[in-house]
């Protein structure tokens, strides 16, 4: 007994009694180690029930699961918010465990105490830089190819059958760094990208990259949609819409040069470091083509991109060009949605 007694008020974890077989299971026991946690004596807890620990904050689902355990007579363990003497807060990691007589009767409980509070922050303060983590990664690569990477960090190759790509490249925009300073210039360009940007969360299509003062986007991937031709054409009206604005606002004179095109392509990361999802294959080559040839203030579509929206927006036929790498093209101008 006395070696029991002794090991119990060695202890570095808080023990306490509570008995069972009174109304309020009042606490007939606590070690030192319980004084040190929460800073009551025993003349000031014994007699009472633990409860005097819980607050404001303590969760009220872990005192049902405690009070269901107890009610029940089974082993329990939570992690309660509780709160010591003088009123400061920590995080208590109880298990309580019953006792019962040669007769099987319930008579005590026994419950062991850890202060786990700086476990607790710890672990916090882990999820926060895993979440700021996570946040700068998908700023980077869409959410699905994300969690691809963490499952395969292997090269991730996907076929789409019918994507929408579009290029957009300011032009004016390289005269603009004779008048003003670089801090000036890329706040401009900021800006103005942060509007696209805004664009593709509102018509839900995917940023592949920026390219000094050139955009691209396409709609479609990496989660397959129906309507992506139509997705990207609004947006490349209300981009056009946007460099309006901001020639009113800054009193610059600039414009952007939008090419589209539809077909088929392999999106991806590969390599080991900067990721970058990309996209490949002859549908990004023209539509890349379809800016390039372009005229400022206009939106270029290729004759397949046409084909898919030529019922629901106007066009103005550019008829045939000499595209680079392509020979002739039949080429429209995206003018508006039809009203």
């Amino acid at each position: 007994m006395k070696l029991r007694d002794r090991a119990l008020d060695a202890s570095s974890v808080g023990i306490v009694i509570a008995d069972a077989r009174l109304p309020d299971m009042p606490l007939i026991y606590i070690n030192p180690a319980f004084e040190k946690i929460t800073g009551y004596s025993p003349t000031e807890v014994l007699g009472y029930n633990c409860r005097f620990l819980q607050g404001k904050k303590t969760k009220q689902v872990d005192v049902d699961r405690l009070r269901k355990a107890i009610s029940l007579g089974e082993d329990c363990t939570v992690t309660l918010m509780n709160y010591r003497k003088d009123g400061t807060p920590f995080w208590n990691e109880l298990t309580i465990s019953p006792i019962y007589d040669e007769r099987d009767r319930l008579t005590h409980f026994i419950g062991v105490q850890s202060d786990v509070s700086a476990r607790i922050r710890a672990e916090a303060a882990l999820r926060l830089e895993k979440n700021k983590s996570e946040g700068l990664l998908l700023n980077i690569l869409p959410k699905s190819i994300v969690t691809k990477l963490k499952q395969d960090p292997s090269a991730i190759a996907e076929h789409f059958e019918s994507v929408t790509i579009l290029f957009a490249d300011i032009v004016g925009f390289t005269p603009l760094s004779t008048r003003l300073t670089p801090f000036e210039l890329v706040k401009l360009l900021n800006q103005i990208f942060s509007k696209f940007d805004r664009l593709v969360e509102k018509y839900e299509v995917e940023k592949i990259k920026t390219i000094g003062d050139a955009y691209m986007v396409a709609g479609g991937l990496p989660i397959p949609t129906q309507n992506h031709a139509e997705a990207i054409a609004n947006m490349a009206l209300e981009m056009q819409e946007a460099i309006s604005e901001f020639q009113k606002e800054i009193g610059e004179r600039f414009q952007i040069r939008i090419g589209m095109n539809t077909g088929s392509v392999v999106a991806g990361v590969i390599g080991i470091k900067k990721f970058i999802y990309d996209l490949w294959g002859d549908a990004v080559n023209v539509a890349s083509r379809m800016e390039s040839s372009g005229v400022p203030g206009k939106i270029q579509v290729s004759d397949r991109t046409y084909e898919i929206l030529k019922d629901k927006y106007r066009f103005e036929s550019r008829g045939e060009i000499e595209v680079k790498g392509k020979g002739k093209m039949t080429t429209y101008w995206l003018v508006d949605r039809v009203q």
